[in-house]
């Protein structure tokens, strides 16, 4: 049917490199924990929802794929899968966070809340903010997440052997009917882990936030990887056409992410509550204002320009390197998050944050290309793959 290699064999170096950077990672934040405390659950903190959110944004944007039965992403398929194979590591992940919960988050002590309304309002949420429910909901959140990907990734490696399992009714049927759960799921375990570090503040706009970065920064992680096999000898039928609907995929979601960004803002500043402010006022003094002006450029500006011309999104080599900066300056979102409620201070990034990065990074880059060996690169059954691969020619 084509002239793709069947089986992915390589990507040794990067189980192995992945490894190392994971041990590093791991060993300078056991180190910096015993010095810093807080700190390394925070910084681990930062790296984990970096990483969920691309995960959860492949898995989302894989779930609307099957449920438009679209075609030209049939070619880049089992390189979502590849993503979305991360979740189970995602799951051991949590360990850290459910072991510093108390450290973690301020609404598992109220009482030590400096403001006596503070306390107050921490006190009136503790129905929904305590340790119980705080993990019967992230074994929630993680059983339908876990679930849905399994299905469709076991399905479609079943079409490999079995052409008869290529039906898709079952592929558009979950995907449609697991889209809602899989985004409530997404939604409050935002609420639950990054936006209940400030407990007195709230917004209904948070978890948008949150996915419009994860599912841009998905994008971006499919091309930097069709990219790098491509470079292998691997998915050589990729063309221009499909480098630049991915390209046109960044750019609408750094557009959106940008409007989400701006009108949560701006809803919050022009009503002018204090404890809506609260989550804003150490983001725009102090260390962290230079980076909140950073992202604004860095996170919508920088990218948004770069991705206007037609001929870039069509060019690989100049696509990457966009990719690449939208999945750091990501990483950066999800400091400026987090950061501020343990260090307002600064410093804005404290090397244990990199040690974490590097730690989640290497861990979740050698589990999914050692879940990815073997296989083929390519749902080689598929009806539609050739059409997916003939994509902008047709």
């Amino acid at each position: 049917m084509n002239s793709e290699p069947s089986v992915f064999t390589g990507g040794g170096r990067l189980i192995v490199g992945g490894a190392i950077a994971f041990a590093v990672g791991a060993i300078a934040l056991l180190v910096g924990g015993a010095a810093h405390g807080r700190d390394a659950f925070y910084a681990y903190l930062s790296a984990y929802a970096w990483l969920v959110s691309l995960v959860i944004g492949a898995l989302i944007f894989l779930m609307i794929v099957h449920a438009m039965d679209a075609k030209w992403p049939v070619a880049l398929r089992r390189v979502i899968e590849g993503i979305t194979g991360v979740l189970p590591l995602a799951v051991i992940g949590f360990i850290p966070i459910a072991v510093g919960v108390g450290a973690i988050y301020p609404w598992t002590s109220p009482d030590t809340l400096a403001e006596h309304e503070a306390q107050r309002l921490v006190q009136h949420k503790l129905p929904y903010l305590n340790t119980p429910s705080f993990f019967v909901r992230a074994f929630v959140y993680f059983g339908i997440w876990l679930g849905v990907s399994y299905f469709l990734r076991r399905w479609s490696l079943r079409g490999d052997v079995a052409p008869a399992a290529t039906d898709k009714t079952r592929f558009r049927a979950l995907s449609a009917l697991g889209l809602p759960p899989v985004a409530l799921a997404f939604t409050f375990a935002s609420f639950d882990w990054l936006m209940s570090l400030t407990p007195t503040w709230y917004s209904t706009m948070f978890g948008v936030y949150w996915f419009a970065g994860g599912f841009v920064g998905a994008i971006s992680l499919v091309v930097l990887l069709t990219y790098g096999l491509q470079r292998s000898g691997m998915l050589t039928r990729i063309g221009s056409s499909h480098y630049y609907a991915l390209g046109r995929l960044m750019l609408a979601f750094t557009i959106f992410w940008a409007y989400i960004a701006f009108f949560q803002f701006f809803l919050i500043w022009i009503t002018d509550k204090p404890h809506e402010a609260s989550f804003y006022a150490p983001r725009m003094a102090g260390e962290f204002a230079p980076m909140s002006i950073f992202l604004a450029a860095g996170r919508f500006v920088i990218p948004f320009f770069a991705l206007l011309p037609y001929r870039l999104k069509q060019q690989p080599s100049t696509l990457a390197p966009i990719a690449a900066w939208i999945l750091i300056t990501h990483w950066v979102d999800m400091e400026w998050l987090v950061m501020p409620s343990v260090r307002a201070e600064g410093p804005v990034v404290h090397w244990l944050d990199v040690a974490a990065l590097v730690c989640v990074g290497g861990a979740a880059l050698a589990f999914g290309t050692f879940r990815l060996r073997g296989r083929s690169i390519v749902p080689k059954n598929d009806p539609s793959l050739d059409a997916a691969f003939r994509y902008g020619s047709i």
